[in-house]
């Protein structure tokens, strides 16, 4: 007869190899979801000191700091620290995980993921917009999936014709502007602060039609 001591251990065993089977298939309470297409899905994650998230899976994403953060990434069994900084992208593959806020202020973050739909073909070629205009442009993240690059346009001021991949804009600030296209054509637009925007490939401008100053976040799918 097996020794019921033996019995708890064995119990225990199986449960740490079915963990990842046991992940949540949907994201925590934490990950609010905010903008959905047939892309990508945006979630805002805030995470307070000392929280850990229950394990879940996640796909491909890009994760874009909002705050000075120190985090404890939980993946295949091991733990490891995260220090990211305000403005910081990083990627993180497919895979159940769990983060754990490691600090002592709240984590503020906002998740790009890429759905499984391939990128329709592209609509044009050029210089993309960190090449086309180095002066109103910062990249901040730039791998196989996508390119992360932060817009900067004074009032009134113009970005010149580029072109532009599948991407999705980020509005850190109310933003009114015009979409310039090949044809000279102009388009109104407008973000609320917080906003996001889906916005197809193709060539054209951009103009700050607003009296202040304006950033953009731009993620810019290549896949």
């Amino acid at each position: 007869m097996r020794p019921l001591s033996v019995i708890p251990l064995f119990i225990a065993s199986l449960l740490l190899f079915a963990s990842p089977l046991l992940a949540q298939s949907g994201p925590p309470k934490q990950e609010k979801l905010v903008f959905e297409n047939q892309f990508v899905k945006v979630y805002e994650l805030t995470i307070q000191p000392g929280e850990r998230l229950p394990e879940h899976h996640g796909g491909n994403r890009l994760v874009y700091t909002l705050n000075d953060a120190k985090l404890l990434y939980h993946w295949q069994g091991k733990a490891y620290e995260e220090k990211r900084k305000a403005g910081e992208v990083h990627f993180h593959p497919e895979a159940a995980h769990a983060e754990e806020n490691a600090g002592k202020t709240t984590v503020h973050q906002i998740i790009v993921e890429r759905q499984n739909l391939p990128l329709p073909p592209a609509n044009g070629t050029g210089l993309d917009m960190a090449a086309a205009n180095p002066n109103n442009t910062k990249v901040i993240f730039d791998r196989d999936m996508a390119k992360v690059f932060e817009v900067t346009l004074q009032p009134k001021d113009a970005a010149s014709m580029h072109y532009c991949m599948d991407r999705l804009v980020y509005a850190p600030q109310s933003s009114q502007f015009n979409l310039i296209g090949s044809d000279g054509s102009k388009t109104k637009q407008s973000l609320k602060k917080g906003g996001y925007q889906w916005y197809p490939s193709g060539l054209q401008a951009l103009e700050n039609t607003s009296g202040a100053r304006e950033t953009l976040v731009v993620f810019a799918f290549k896949k």
